[in-house]
C-alpha cells in the first residue's frame, strides 16, 4: 500500500518539483530564442535548391552573427529537451507512460540531430565561406546539410507525435496539449518526408517547414506557461 501511494504520488505535475519548475522555465527561454532568431534566420527568396544562394547568404553575414545565431537557435533546442523532461516525468504510469518514454528518448535523438546540423551549419559553414577558392566546397556542404534537415526533421516530429500520444492518454494534460502535438508531428514530419525525396522548395523549405516549425514552437511556449503555473 505503502509503494502504491509513492506511484500516485509521482504521477502528475508536483507543485515545488524543481524538475518540472525548470521544465517550464525552459520551455519558456527555449521557446522564445526559437522564435526569435527564427525570424532573423536569412532566407533568400529564390530557388532553395540553388546552394550559392545559401552560401552567399552566410557569406554576407559577417563579424559572428551567423555562428551567433545558429548557437543561439541550438540552446533554444536545448531548452525544450530540458522542457519535455518535465513532460516525461510528469507521465509515470500505463500505457500513456510508454508513450511519453519513447517521446522522450525520440526527442534527444532530435536534439542530437538538431546540435549537429547548428554545429555544421554555424560553425562549420561560416568557417568554409571564410576560405578563399572554398566555394565547391562549401555548395556541397550545403546540401548535405539538407538531407541532415530533412532527418532531423523526421525524427523530431515523429518523437512529438508519440509524447502527444503519451500526454492525450494520460491525465495530467489537457487533452487538446496531446492532439495538438499529434497533429502538428504528423504534419511537420511529412514535411521533412516531401523534402527528403524532392530537394528543397520554395514551398517545403521557405513555407511549410518555417510555418509550422513555429507553430510547435508556439504550443511548447503555452506548454511552458501551463507548467509554470501549475509547478510553481
Amino acid at each position: 500500500m505503502i509503494q502504491k501511494g509513492v506511484d500516485v504520488q509521482q504521477q502528475g505535475i508536483i507543485k515545488g518539483d524543481v524538475l518540472q519548475r525548470l521544465a517550464g522555465l525552459s520551455f519558456i527561454v527555449g521557446s522564445v530564442l526559437l522564435l526569435v532568431f527564427n525570424a532573423l534566420y536569412p532566407r533568400g527568396g529564390g530557388d532553395p535548391s540553388d546552394a550559392t544562394q545559401f552560401v552567399k547568404a552566410v557569406t554576407d553575414t559577417r563579424g559572428g552573427w551567423w555562428e551567433a545565431l545558429n548557437l543561439l537557435l541550438a540552446v533554444g533546442i536545448w531548452g525544450l529537451m530540458i522542457g519535455f523532461a518535465g513532460v516525461y516525468r510528469a507521465i509515470s504510469t500505463g500505457g500513456a507512460a510508454a508513450w511519453a518514454r519513447l517521446g522522450y528518448y525520440g526527442i534527444i535523438v532530435g536534439t542530437t540531430l538538431w546540435t549537429v546540423t547548428f554545429a555544421l551549419q554555424g560553425f562549420g559553414l561560416g568557417l568554409v565561406t571564410k576560405q578563399s577558392g572554398a566555394a565547391a566546397i562549401a555548395g556541397a556542404l550545403a546540401f548535405f546539410l539538407v538531407g541532415l534537415l530533412s532527418m532531423t526533421i523526421i525524427v523530431y516530429w515523429l518523437a512529438l507525435i508519440f509524447m502527444g500520444i503519451g500526454m492525450a492518454m494520460s491525465k495530467v494534460f489537457p487533452g487538446w496539449t496531446g492532439w495538438v502535438a499529434i497533429v502538428l508531428g504528423v504534419l511537420t514530419a511529412l514535411t521533412g518526408v516531401l523534402q527528403g525525396f524532392t530537394g528543397p522548395t520554395q514551398l517545403t523549405l521557405n513555407v511549410l517547414f518555417p510555418i509550422l516549425a513555429s507553430l510547435s514552437t508556439i504550443f511548447t511556449l503555452v506548454l511552458g506557461v501551463w507548467l509554470v503555473r501549475k509547478a510553481w
